[in-house]
Formats: structure tokens, sequence, C-alpha cells
């Protein structure tokens, strides 16, 4: 990060001078410049002149993102941490979970290098651009208060967007922000405790702001960016501070008020009602059409005439291919 960083000011810098500051050779200075331009940061280079980035970089600001959350969501934030890198938001929240055993943990971060979504599968996280984010927080009542939780979270998270201009975004269940069915953001909530007694929550989200097109053609499903949405790049100072701002809200209340003051919100965002659909990840594939959500987050499934509840665990949907 420390080239970005030097290269932010829009100037050229030559490879002497970037060597010099940083106290490493021009090799490594070119290595590391071919890096970032592999992973989306185009980085120009022109002879004699030296390096420059070819578009600026919105740095997050901590001072900044926390002056635009409201006192009333801040009184519920024990810690917040800005980071350069770390593996995965998640791994540092549920760490500093567990020593301070208080709720309201916030973690978001430039660059993840083992970001992750469900089912083990990787989250692409190139640096400084996007927003990578995780919360901890404790809930007393055992596993059952958070049921739909993951569901709950997708519609706060369309809420933030929308709140900076985004529209026509849908849900896919249980886990999945859509728009015009290219995946925007996805969710992982990962807890510990025991059945019945305390629990402790990691919400970790990832949102794409503006994704380079280097790495859209990695990542093997449709995927959109809140840039390509909006027409334009959006500040992610405010971005930054209004999915904090949701989340916290909903994480406040929602062991008093659990999934059903949200099932409606979701139900209006529902990308497959009524649609024909497939169901992976367990013994059998199973086909169906998509009805809802009950009280708790379960998957309505009608399937030969009968209604069926999916629950999330580790299956995903898939829109049923038409004949």
């Amino acid at each position: 990060m420390d080239i970005l960083r030097l290269l932010s000011d829009g100037q050229f810098h030559s490879g002497v001078q970037l060597a010099e500051v940083l106290g490493v050779s021009r090799t490594t200075i070119s290595n590391r410049i071919a890096q970032w331009n592999t992973q989306g940061v185009v980085i120009d280079s022109v002879t004699g002149k030296g390096y420059r980035l070819h578009s600026p970089i919105q740095w997050l600001n901590k001072e900044q993102v926390w002056s635009k959350i409201s006192s009333s969501v801040q009184q519920h934030i024990s810690s917040f941490d800005v980071l350069q890198f770390v593996s995965s938001t998640n791994d540092v929240v549920a760490k500093n979970l567990a020593q301070q055993h208080q709720s309201g943990i916030i973690c978001i971060t430039e660059m993840q290098g083992a970001g992750r979504g469900r089912r083990g599968r990787e989250w692409f996280s190139p640096p400084a651009g996007n927003f990578y984010g995780s919360v901890g927080w404790i809930f007393n009542d055992g596993f059952s208060v958070i049921e739909g939780l993951s569901l709950a979270v997708g519609v706060a998270i369309i809420k933030a967007m929308e709140s900076v201009g985004a529209s026509d975004l849908e849900l896919k269940w249980p886990n999945d922000v859509l728009h015009q069915g290219k995946k925007i953001a996805g969710i992982l909530i990962e807890m510990t405790g025991e059945v019945g007694g305390a629990c402790q929550v990691v919400v970790g989200v990832g949102v794409n702001l503006q994704l380079p097109e280097v790495i859209k053609q990695q990542i093997t499903q449709p995927v959109t960016d809140l840039y390509s949405i909006c027409g334009h790049a959006v500040n992610r100072q405010i971005i930054t501070a209004e999915i904090i701002s949701e989340i916290i809200s909903l994480l406040s209340d929602y062991g008093k008020t659990g999934f059903s003051k949200w099932q409606n919100e979701w139900l209006r965002y529902d990308a497959f009602k009524n649609k024909q659909i497939l169901i992976i990840g367990m013994q059998a594939p199973l086909h169906g059409i998509a009805r809802g959500v009950d009280e708790h987050g379960n998957l309505l499934l009608e399937t030969e005439g009968e209604m069926m509840k999916v629950y999330g665990g580790e299956v995903s949907l898939r829109q049923a291919m038409s004949n």
C-alpha cells in the first residue's frame, strides 16, 4: 500500500525516488507496480517521468467516516478500526469479540488477503475501492434470536445504497444483493456460543463500489458495482458510514424484534418471487417455485403442489433454466 499512498498526489514519481523513500531497490518497485496492475490498480508508466496513478484513489478516512455517523448510532459502537490490510475482517472482529466481550466492534479495511463468502467461496478483495467490513455483536438469548439475520442485513445494505442514489436493487435468499441479476454485495455471518446461552455473532459485508475490469473478468458469476449503477464514483466515506449505521441500528434492535420486523421489506426486494428455482447443496437438488420467506427467514418453496421450508445452512439458490 505504501507505493499507492505515495502516488496518490497525482504527480509522476520516478522509480529512483520511490525506491529511496521506501528503502527498497528499483527492481522491487517495478515488481510491486506490476503486481498492483494485475489487481486492477492502473498505474501509468512514462519513460523519463516515472509512475503515477491513472485514476485517484478515495482512501478511507476514519475521522470523516465517524463524523458522518449519528450520535445515536455511535453510542452502540465500542471500537472502530480502519485498517490498511487484513486477511479477513471477520477474523479480526471475531478475535476482538472474544477478548473484549462487548457488542459494537467494527473493523473495515482497504484490502483483504483472504476474504471469504458462504460455503468457503473466495471473496475478491482488490485494494482501495470497495467496502470490506465486519461488525461484532453479542446476543444473550441463544441462536434462535438471530434467525433470519442475514436476510435483514441484506435489507440494511440496500437502504444504505439507496441513500447514495442506487435503485433497482434486489435480494437473493439468503445473503446476496443483486442489481438486474448481477451481484453487488454479499453477507457472511459467523457465530460461536451456546444454543440457549450467549452467542457471539460476526456480520461480514462486502460491497462492490468500483470493481476494476480485470477483477470482474476473474469472477465466475455476473457482478456489478455502485459506480456502474449510479454512473459516477460514490463517496467512500459517506457509503461506509451509511452501511455501518444501518447495520448497527439493525443489530441494536434485533434481539427484541427478530426477523419479523424485516420480513415485509425483504419480500419487497425478493429477486425470485414466484419464479422457478433450483436449490442445490442438499442430498438431491430441489426444484420448485419460490414463494417468499416466513417470519424466521426460511425460504418457502412450492414443489409438487406442496409448500416446504428450506433452511439457510449450506444450500444455494439458482434460477431454474426454462425448457
